[in-house]
């Protein structure tokens, strides 16, 4: 039972870091091609 959950979850929450590199690396170069320094 305890591997089905952590399974889920992993599952579940490869979508979610999928989108955070992806929008994470589009925040960056919005960030650069602007010019803006964080």
């Amino acid at each position: 039972y305890y591997e089905q959950v952590m399974a889920g979850g992993v599952i579940s929450s490869l979508p979610v870091i999928i989108l955070f590199f992806f929008f994470q690396r589009y925040i960056i170069e919005g960030i650069a091609a602007t010019g803006v320094k964080g």
